[in-house]
C-alpha cells in the first residue's frame, strides 16, 4: 500500500492529509486536548464514524479524531467544532451540504466520516453521545451516561452510575461494576438485542419488556410478574431502577464475570 503525504494549508498545518491509493481515501488527523475536573462532562455529536471514550487518570479531556472521505474536496465539508470551558466540552461533527453553504450536524446527503477516540477522567460527571451511523464504546468511565445511536451499536463496559441506552438497528451490550441504591438504568433499542452485565449483588428493580423477543435473567430475581416477553420483579433488594424495553429483540440480564 502506497501512501503520500498532501501539503496542507499553513491554518491547518498540525494535521496530516493521507492519500491511500488501494482505498481511494482521503484521511486528516485531528488532535485536540483541554483541562477537566472530575465534576466535568463530556457531550459528543457524530454522523458516520465509530466514537470510542476511555477513562484514565488525568484531570483532562484528550481528543483524537481521523476525517475521511473519498476525495479532497469532500474531507473540505467536514468539520470537527470543540467548545471547552472549566467543566465542559462539547465535540461536533459538522457536515457542509454539497449543494450549499450551509452546515448541519446530521444530512441524509453527507459522505465522509470522523472516528473519535476520547480519553476522559474516569470518574467524570456524566458523559453524552448523539450519533447516527456509528458505533459507540465506553470504557473504564463511571460517570453517568446518555449515549445513543441510530444504525449502530452501544458497548459500555465499568459502568457504576446512572446509565440511558438508546440504539435503532443496533445491538446493547453493557456492563455494570456496581448496581444499587440511587441508580438509574435505562435501556431501549429497535430492531437490536440487549445485554446487561451485573454483579451477584446486585440490587434492582426490574421492569423489562420485547414485543418481538424474550425476556430472560441468569440471576434470581423475586418476580411479580412474567411472560416470555416480559419481565417485572426485584433483584436482591430492588433499590436501583433497570427499565429495559426492545422491539424486535431480545433482553438479556446476566452474571457479570
Amino acid at each position: 500500500m502506497i501512501s503520500s503525504a498532501l501539503r496542507l494549508p499553513a491554518f491547518l498545518a498540525a494535521a496530516t492529509l493521507l492519500v491511500t491509493s488501494a482505498s481511494a481515501k482521503v484521511t486528516e488527523k485531528f488532535s485536540q486536548t483541554h483541562p477537566l475536573g472530575a465534576t466535568g462532562t463530556v457531550a459528543l455529536t457524530n454522523m458516520n464514524g465509530d466514537v470510542e471514550i476511555v477513562g484514565w487518570d488525568k484531570a483532562e479531556v484528550s481528543i483524537e479524531a481521523e476525517k475521511s472521505a473519498r476525495t479532497d474536496e469532500e474531507l473540505k465539508r467536514i468539520e470537527i467544532v470543540v467548545e471547552a470551558t472549566a467543566d465542559h466540552v462539547s465535540i461536533k461533527t459538522k457536515h457542509q451540504r454539497t449543494e450549499g453553504g450551509s452546515w448541519w450536524h446530521r444530512n441524509d446527503n453527507v459522505s465522509g466520516a470522523v472516528h473519535y477516540v476520547v480519553h476522559v477522567p474516569a470518574k467524570l460527571l456524566r458523559v453524552k453521545i448523539d450519533a447516527m451511523n456509528s458505533n459507540i464504546s465506553t470504557d473504564k468511565v463511571s460517570a453517568a451516561m446518555k449515549l445513543e445511536t441510530m444504525n449502530g451499536r452501544i458497548r459500555a463496559n465499568g459502568l457504576t452510575g446512572d446509565a440511558e441506552f438508546d440504539t435503532m438497528n443496533g445491538r446493547i451490550s453493557a456492563s455494570f461494576d456496581r448496581l444499587g441504591a440511587g441508580q438509574k438504568v435505562n435501556v431501549d433499542t429497535m430492531n437490536g438485542q440487549c445485554e446487561i452485565f451485573v454483579p451477584a449483588d446486585a440490587s434492582a428493580r426490574v421492569n423489562a419488556s420485547s414485543m418481538n423477543g424474550h425476556v430472560s435473567s441468569e440471576l434470581p430475581i423475586t418476580v411479580e410478574k412474567s411472560s416470555r416477553r416480559s419481565l417485572h420483579g426485584a433483584l436482591g433488594k430492588g433499590e436501583a431502577s433497570l427499565s429495559m424495553d426492545s422491539m424486535n429483540g431480545s433482553l438479556s440480564i446476566r452474571a457479570r464475570t
